[in-house]
């Protein structure tokens, strides 16, 4: 990621630092690839080579000087090496989930129903070991069961379409259909939502059942031509304009 000398004082103010110490801890000059000059960088944390997380990436999604972070940063994924590059969009789009694509009406008809039949199958191998919740929603809770929520695009897509409404999430990185203990969206959910492992007794055949089905959901997209991508569940709706105004202030865009 790189970094502009104008950029220097307002980073390290957001990191509580004096513009030397920013250099000396967190950047790196390096040769820009496309033309050869000397550029300033963003570090890597240690033994995450390179391309690895960026020294400023605390945990896995909270940037530790947000407000203050490059203009490199900030333009992502609107980058000309992946603009105009059609691998490197679709790698790009498989980690962002800001990154909309319009699937066409025939497609997302064809993939919505072949969804709703491999629900109902989830639904019913659920029903069938028994397996019920017994936490009350705890684990939706995610920055207090300390787990995150992935999904595809496609249940994204599905969950969107059949839940369009729904509140400001009521804390960071949580679902916005959870409101008050319960799930307003559950004919959506995500299959991660669907095969929970809270009991001992059955989670290991949910777990398998898990990947049996996600690799499932995977052939639909291939089958019905649906666009394929995969992040965190809360933030694919976000991105789907789900959840109006994230917590903490910063709006859904």
């Amino acid at each position: 990621m790189w970094v502009e000398p104008d950029e220097l004082p307002g980073l390290a103010a957001a990191l509580g630092c004096g513009v030397e110490e920013l250099a000396a801890g967190y950047l790196r000059r390096v040769s820009d690839p496309t033309d050869g000059r000397s550029r300033l960088s963003l570090r890597e944390r240690a033994g995450g080579g390179w391309g690895g997380p960026c020294l400023l990436l605390d945990g896995s999604a909270h940037c530790r000087a947000y407000a203050a972070r490059p203009r490199h940063c900030r333009e992502f994924p609107f980058w000309p090496s992946i603009l105009e590059d059609a691998d490197a969009f679709e790698r790009a789009r498989s980690t962002c989930p800001g990154i909309a694509v319009v699937v066409p009406v025939e497609v997302r008809a064809r993939a919505f129903e072949a969804l709703e039949w491999l629900y109902g199958e989830v639904s019913a191998l659920v029903q069938e070991t028994g397996a019920a919740c017994r936490s009350s929603g705890a684990c939706c809770r995610f920055e207090e069961a300390g787990h995150e929520l992935f999904a595809t695009a496609l249940e994204a897509d599905y969950a969107a379409a059949r839940h369009p409404d729904a509140p400001p999430p009521e804390a960071p990185g949580r679902c916005p259909y959870h409101v008050a203990g319960r799930c307003t969206a559950r004919g959506g959910r995500a299959l991660g939502c669907r095969t929970f492992f809270c009991e001992p007794e059955t989670a290991g055949e949910l777990a398998e059942a898990h990947e049996r089905f996600l690799a499932r959901l995977r052939a639909i997209e291939r089958d019905c031509g649906y666009p394929a991508a995969y992040g965190r569940f809360p933030a694919l709706l976000a991105a789907r304009g789900v959840g109006g105004v994230r917590a903490g202030g910063e709006t859904s865009e």
